[in-house]
């Protein structure tokens, strides 16, 4: 049973961060997509209901009596919708530009880590070939039978 604050879908997400911005990147390609058909909708509504609008006022003696108010709310609330409508395709662009940069800052993260990992390992082999190496200058040397002094066991 889930909680309507159940956070678990997103927590699974971070697990693979390429996996979430590439996700994400693809929300917002969607999200631009539906946000931009909206528009042409609203658009040719908008081209419909002005001729709506003039067929109306014969019929309906309210519009026909302040038809020049009618027509100047309508075109103001068609251009408040136009409004509302670029300030979503400029939030959904940002949104989309951010999500593209993260995933190149996970690239450079992803980058930088694997040099580093890269020099480690270079440097762990680097240890073992000089510990490998005094071992055998070390069993060279006993094995010589080198100098004894009155210390040797």
């Amino acid at each position: 049973m889930t909680t309507p604050h159940d956070h678990t879908p997103y927590l699974d997400q971070l697990d693979d961060p390429h996996a979430f911005w590439e996700q994400r990147i693809k929300a917002c390609r969607w999200m631009i997509a539906k946000t931009l058909g909206l528009g042409a909708i609203a658009a040719a509504l908008g081209v419909l209901g002005q001729g709506w609008l003039e067929h109306a006022a014969p019929l309906l003696p309210i519009i026909s009596q302040n038809y020049g108010i009618w027509q100047t709310a309508y075109v103001l609330s068609l251009i408040l919708i136009f409004l509302v409508w670029a300030a979503a395709m400029r939030q959904k662009m940002g949104l989309l530009e951010n999500s593209k940069q993260g995933l190149a800052m996970q690239n450079r993260i992803d980058e930088h880590n694997a040099r580093i990992e890269e020099r480690r390992r270079a440097t762990r082999e680097r240890r073992e070939e000089l510990a490998k190496e005094r071992e055998e200058r070390s069993i060279y040397h006993k094995a010589s039978g080198g100098r004894s002094n009155k210390f040797d066991y």
